[in-house]
């Protein structure tokens, strides 16, 4: 769907985005519940629960999340936010209700001390409480409408929440419990620091999300001591988690120890661009130029979370991430990246107009897919070349 997204603002458009608007909200809603949530939520399942809960329990938590995405993947392209599709992401929001409450229930004992439980309790809190944003957006455009500033702030506090928080606090959560079963103490008092500092930044950082609402003072104030938390707190969970990253990383493949560099790259200069965007100057920049926003999203979801979630799959033999797969995936989320922020210093700086623009980003978009295809289809083969040799071993 980003694909023909990109391709329908091309000379080449096939006219298959009928509603761009619409398609729209299709690929947002599956990227994040359909691949981001059902990624994190199944890590989170094989990391704390055991497989008896999974099989009584999980199996009906899982398929009816299964019936809502699908739910959304049809409804949205046709009707946009309409009766049928609000009534899927609604029971969506229901169905993640539940799998919190599973979670904190059927969690293996041993583990519910364990630190990385802990991270994982508060980020399946801030997903509960991102959910606010979805169910506001009913009573704003009943009474304000779509175009009121309370619509859009609806939607930036679900956002927030989801990326900023759920998002970061889980894949920490999983990396955590990783290095937690290399035996390795994790420093308390650091980690108890971090996790107080984080919650006062999550809070504080949100205003930057408002910023294109109002300019007070407090609200730079607030924006800005929000980002200084955030810095304060990832040292201290680096300082923490350090005596037990090191052994984990010097055991991993050279593949793999490019991607956690990768991944730290990404996610500072990610912490980077969320500050900068507390100064005035660069706040509106980004109020004035839809492309700013994107670039900076696509750059967390895309550069961070996802090759996380392939990064873990490939860890535990899920999938099988070649060089070339890996190599697309790259190419593909650098060359977009930077289309995307030369497309908003064209209008933002006066930079020079590159001919052919959208047409090279549909293309470089293009690239996600043969991807992500190409990951699929060398994982199915491995896994069926395992059933052949063990069915004539067996």
């Amino acid at each position: 769907m980003g694909f023909f997204l990109r391709l329908a603002a091309t000379p080449f458009s096939l006219d298959m985005v009928s509603n761009y608007k619409y398609v729209v909200h299709a690929h947002s809603h599956v990227a994040l519940l359909g691949w981001v949530y059902l990624g994190l939520s199944s890590f989170i399942v094989y990391f704390f629960v055991s497989e008896s809960k999974v099989k009584k329990h999980y199996s009906k938590i899982f398929w009816a999340t299964q019936a809502c995405l699908i739910g959304m993947l049809m409804a949205f392209p046709i009707q946009g936010y309409a009766l049928v599709s609000i009534t899927f992401s609604t029971l969506f929001l229901l169905v993640s209700y539940v799998f919190f409450g599973f979670i904190l229930k059927h969690t293996t004992p041993e583990f519910k001390s364990r630190k990385s439980f802990l991270l994982i309790k508060h980020a399946l809190f801030y997903m509960v409480l991102s959910s606010i944003g979805p169910w506001a957006l009913g009573p704003v455009m009943a009474t304000l409408g779509n175009e009121s500033v309370w619509y859009k702030l609806a939607i930036y506090f679900y956002l927030h929440f989801q990326y900023n928080a759920w998002f970061v606090l889980a894949v920490m959560g999983l990396l955590v419990f990783i290095l937690e079963k290399t035996q390795f103490i994790i420093e308390t008092k650091s980690f108890s620091k971090f996790i107080f500092l984080f919650h006062i930044g999550i809070i504080g950082t949100f205003f930057l999300s408002t910023l294109w609402a109002t300019s007070h003072w407090t609200v730079y104030l607030l924006s800005n001591l929000g980002s200084l938390s955030l810095w304060l707190g990832f040292f201290y969970l680096w300082k923490s988690v350090k005596k037990s990253f090191d052994p984990f990383y010097e055991a991993l493949i050279p593949q793999s120890k490019f991607i956690l560099k990768f991944l730290v790259f990404v996610f500072i200069l990610k912490l980077t661009m969320q500050t900068l965007s507390g100064i005035p100057f660069f706040a509106e920049l980004a109020a004035a130029n839809l492309d700013v926003v994107i670039g900076y999203l696509h750059w967390f979801f895309l550069g961070f979370v996802s090759l996380f979630l392939l990064f873990l799959a490939s860890y535990l033999k899920w999938i099988r991430l070649s060089k070339f797969s890996l190599s697309l995936y790259l190419i593909a989320f650098i060359s977009t990246e930077f289309l995307i922020f030369y497309r908003a210093g064209i209008i933002n700086f006066q930079w020079d107009y590159l001919p052919n623009l959208n047409t090279y980003l549909a293309m470089a978009s293009c690239l996600f897919s043969v991807a992500v295809i190409t990951i699929l289809g060398q994982t199915l083969l491995i896994r069926k070349n395992q059933n052949q040799l063990t069915s004539k071993t067996g």
